[in-house]
């Protein structure tokens, strides 16, 4: 890739960030509120997957201005440290996020307590279950274009999201019209296993220091 090329790539990868940082700052606040109001288990795991995508896309972020601003002489000497450290970053996340799931799941099977129907939730997890997806898949082909394990997999981060906005419309719903408490909890679990996939990809990454990323190959022929 040249020089001019890679430049344009990093300048897509900063305005995908800066609106990711944006909307997941919005997905945090009005989760975190609506969990709130309504005491909805489901509202406040997608809140606090929010705020953990948060932690990773700010990571990022800086990273790519790091990138972007530094000479192009010396761009692959700097970027290498921050790519390490966004990368390690993401996998924590990533971890950290899969042992909330199993928790909070564990505790709603435990207790058997039904959900607790929020509007302001349904509202913003259908608008979420719109977005992220696109975040995502704009997210890994700018990381794949940049070889960016980071980028690839903070894009797993919203994937997840994205799998957690459906389970909130499903649980909610479900709950609602047919009085099943424990749909919610269930198909959370069944998120653990994207989850640690991707964090187990990216600690990979970090610790060997190789390009490849799980399921980049595939999008290099889109």
């Amino acid at each position: 890739m040249t020089e001019e090329r890679r430049h344009k790539w990093l300048k897509v990868a900063l305005q995908i960030q800066l609106l990711s940082v944006f909307w997941t700052l919005v997905e945090a606040l009005i989760g975190g509120f609506a969990a709130n109001r309504s005491g909805s288990l489901a509202v406040s795991a997608f809140s606090v997957d929010s705020a953990i995508e948060l932690i990773s896309g700010l990571t990022l972020l800086l990273r790519f201005v790091l990138e972007f601003w530094s000479p192009s002489t010396e761009q692959d000497e700097k970027s290498s440290v921050p790519e390490r450290f966004a990368t390690g970053v993401v996998a924590l996340c990533l971890f950290g996020l899969a042992a909330f799931i199993a928790w909070k799941s564990g505790q709603a099977f435990a207790v058997r307590q039904p959900l607790h129907v929020s509007t302001i939730g349904l509202c913003l997890a259908a608008v979420s279950s719109v977005v992220s997806p696109w975040l995502a898949s704009v997210k890994r082909r700018v990381g794949v274009s940049l070889h960016s394990r980071a980028l690839i997999g903070d894009a797993a981060c919203t994937m997840t999201c994205a799998y957690m906005a459906w389970v909130l419309l499903l649980g909610l719903g479900m709950q609602t019209f047919f009085g099943f408490w424990w749909v919610d909890p269930l198909a959370a679990l069944g998120i653990l296993y994207f989850v640690l996939r991707e964090a187990w990809d990216s600690f990979d990454a970090l610790r060997t220091g190789t390009p490849h990323v799980h399921g980049a190959g595939e999008h290099h022929h889109h």
